[in-house]
């Protein structure tokens, strides 16, 4: 293949890879093959026949000599070749190798002399002038009698009429032979129907020394009872088959080499015209398509003028293009108006995410004066616009309404459901219900109206900014992830309800959260887990905490954009398949909260019993503080201020402070009670008989007893007018 492109290739390039030029290159290749077969297969068969006829003769001339040698009255080789026989057999093995030229005692004179008496002997003459005659009426190399020695495998003479001294064999000579059809020349019947030969005319093929390569075919010479006793047999050289084949092959090449040329030129004379011409000529009429194109003339007639009558597949192609051509006009005016319409759509869907992005809270810092948290959300549609939503806005300067929501679907038509569900949402929560009336009344709103079946999942919680408590419902939305101060990001598992849209009159339940100052909660939607790479794999809530708790210091800004690295790392070249949006917030506590944050004071009541106990098990929560002791605590913490709220300032109330702090080393909570009330030490009463029956016990007592048994420290005193009770456990 050229390495340039047509383009590129200068005139003398462009013809030499031209159509043209290839179709008569290949042609001119292909008829040369098939010119070298039919040569290879012609020549093959010729010299099959040619060897064949040369085998013919040679076979009738050993069976002619065959019937001559067997007269009795005129010669009696069988009396001869047993003679013969039984003289070479007499011989030692030493005394035979003085005949065989490789043999170190080689002497042929002296080996002469065991046979020279043979020389004078009438049948021996008379055989060899019957050869000598047979030999002169014919082709053959050579003609001779003689028997093989199958356990040395020599093949003896017996009678050869050859004179030149370097190739007669004279009786009782003999050489070696590895020809494989003395079994078939033997066996021979005088039959094509013989059961012994599988050949109709004997013969074996061999390559020797003296002679070069020799087909040999012999006939056998029997005695009256059947029996072969030596062979007549006739060589012919395969050089005498090559030489006779060399003029047909040469003719041969020559007719071959006119026929091929013939040919060639032939089909590379109808190839250029019924392929090559019409194939450049719809090229020329696409390149001058394309020409008047880029000149702005939409209706031409380049490939009907070709009138193109192959009556084939080019042909074909011709009448398809021009159908082409023709149809093209109306397709391009039909693009045009599609890619306009594709245009004002893209226009529009741009807007429309423009829009969308301006209805989310998308200025940070958002409230730059408040010191008392900080928050930062993102929202990346998986398409143009997104279903996915956040949002924050202050219900008044004590409270912060936190949202993040999944509407089903995605596109323009989760967009507007988007819309409408985010409006509902900050309507019903800026009248300052909780957040379980705000998502019964969106639910409401939504399902009267909702005929497509959408719904959406929401998460809402409103932060009392001076306390730190959260207050949340959860419209099966994912799990919040939330991070006490000194602590790691952890799963909150809340009590899911039904999603928002999907049934009608559906309630919900809220929860509370205590978020100390230094807290930091983060919500989001399940295009965060859910984030799929290549592989198919999950990006996963726990790869995400482990995101989160790498950064324990992080901003929420640091936060949100760290997972948004470790998701596009995760996700790679994989398409965004959902929305990904995620809201942090941390809260920071006012200076006031910040000043008194282990200080509770509170009216001494039964009543508030309940606050008092939240406030303390929120720093217990903080410390990791097990069940068992926060339990006991609880307990204490009911004996204690209830005692306050029924005697101190009894029949009247008054205010009663409770102070937790923290010790260290060991780790240990100092619960600490203070209230104005008339002086009463608990301690100084006596510890009553827990042996004793309840019904022989004193009432009383037994509540002070408990703590003093629970806890590991217990102190009273008096002091400025204050009863002040202090308890410590260790955690």
């Amino acid at each position: 293949m050229p390495e340039k492109s047509i383009r590129e290739m200068n005139k003398l390039e462009r013809r030499h890879y031209s159509l043209e030029a290839r179709t008569f290159r290949a042609t001119i290749i292909a008829a040369i093959v098939f010119g070298l077969v039919a040569f290879i297969i012609g020549i093959s068969l010729y010299a099959v026949a040619l060897g064949d006829q040369y085998i013919g003769e040679a076979f009738t001339l050993t069976r002619s000599a065959k019937g001559f040698l067997e007269m009795k009255d005129y010669m009696d080789l069988e009396r001869l070749t047993e003679k013969v026989r039984a003289r070479y057999d007499s011989l030692s093995e030493g005394e035979k190798l003085l005949c065989y030229p490789g043999s170190d005692s080689y002497d042929y004179d002296k080996y002469r002399e065991f046979f020279e008496d043979f020389l004078t002997d009438p049948d021996y003459t008379n055989a060899i002038s019957a050869l000598n005659y047979f030999k002169s009426n014919s082709d053959v190399f050579a003609i001779y009698v003689g028997f093989y020695d199958y356990d040395t495998g020599r093949l003896v003479y017996i009678a050869d009429p050859e004179t030149e001294d370097d190739l007669v064999c004279n009786i009782g000579d003999w050489e070696y032979s590895t020809a494989s059809g003395f079994d078939d020349m033997y066996n021979w019947q005088g039959s094509d129907k013989s059961s012994k030969t599988k050949a109709k005319r004997p013969f074996a093929v061999e390559n020797t020394e003296e002679y070069g390569w020799l087909i040999t075919s012999g006939v056998p010479l029997r005695n009256e009872n059947g029996d072969a006793f030596a062979l007549v047999m006739a060589d012919i050289e395969v050089m005498q088959i090559a030489l006779g084949m060399r003029l047909f092959a040469l003719q041969y090449f020559l007719a071959m080499f006119v026929i091929v040329n013939v040919v060639a030129f032939v089909l590379v004379f109808h190839m250029k015209k019924t392929l090559v011409k019409p194939i450049n000529a719809i090229a020329e009429a696409a390149a001058a398509y394309a020409n008047d194109k880029k000149k702005g003339i939409r209706s031409t007639n380049r490939f009907s003028d070709l009138n193109i009558k192959t009556g084939d597949e080019v042909e074909n192609l011709a009448l398809i293009m021009s159908d082409m051509e023709t149809d093209l006009s109306d397709y391009e005016e039909s693009l045009t108006k599609a890619v306009s319409e594709k245009e004002r759509v893209g226009t529009e869907l741009a807007l429309a995410t423009r829009i969308q992005a301006d209805t989310l809270p998308n200025v940070f810092p958002a409230f730059p004066d408040r010191k008392d948290f900080d928050i930062y959300a993102t929202m990346v549609p998986a398409k143009e616009v997104g279903g996915d939503f956040y949002d924050f806005f202050l219900i008044d300067d004590d409270h912060l309404a936190l949202v993040i929501a999944d509407v089903s679907g995605k596109g323009v038509p989760a967009a507007l459901f988007m819309m409408i569900s985010k409006i509902l949402v900050q309507n019903f929560a800026m009248t300052g219900i909780s957040p379980k009336e705000v998502l019964q009344k969106v639910n409401t709103q939504l399902y009267i109206h909702n005929r497509e079946e959408m719904f959406v999942t929401v998460w809402l919680g409103i932060l009392d900014l001076k306390t730190g408590k959260l207050t949340a419902a959860n419209a099966g939305h994912e799990y919040p992830l939330l991070k006490q101060t000194n602590g790691d990001f952890d799963i909150v598992k809340d009590k899911h309800g039904f999603v928002i849209g999907g049934l009608e009159c559906v309630r919900y339940t809220e929860y509370e959260l205590r978020m100390q100052p230094g807290s930091k909660l983060f919500v989001y939607t399940d295009g965060v887990p859910e984030a799929t790479n290549a592989e198919k794999e999950l990006f996963g809530l726990d790869r995400l905490l482990n995101v989160l708790n790498n950064i324990p210091d992080g901003t929420p800004y640091e936060i949100i954009n760290k997972i948004h690295e470790e998701l596009n790392v995760f996700v790679g070249d994989a398409p965004q398949f959902d929305d990904v949006t995620m809201l942090c917030v941390h809260y920071l506590g006012s200076d006031k909260v910040e000043e008194k944050d282990n200080v509770l004071t509170i009216e001494a009541t039964i009543d508030n019993i309940n606050e008092v106990t939240d406030f303390v098990n929120a720093k217990l929560e903080a410390l990791d503080c097990s069940m068992k002791i926060q339990m006991q605590i609880d307990v204490a913490i009911d004996e204690l201020f209830s005692n306050i709220a029924r005697y101190a300032y009894n029949p009247e109330t008054g205010p009663a402070t409770v102070i937790v702090d923290v010790e260290n080393d060991p780790l240990a909570v100092v619960i600490t009670f203070i209230d104005k009330g008339k002086p009463f030490d608990p301690l100084s009463q006596k510890d009553p008989d827990i042996t004793l029956g309840a019904d022989d016990r004193k009432i009383g007592g037994l509540g002070v007893f408990l703590v003093k048994k629970t806890m590991d420290d217990v102190n009273y005193e008096y002091k400025e007018g204050k009863n002040i009770l202090t308890i410590k456990k260790k955690i």
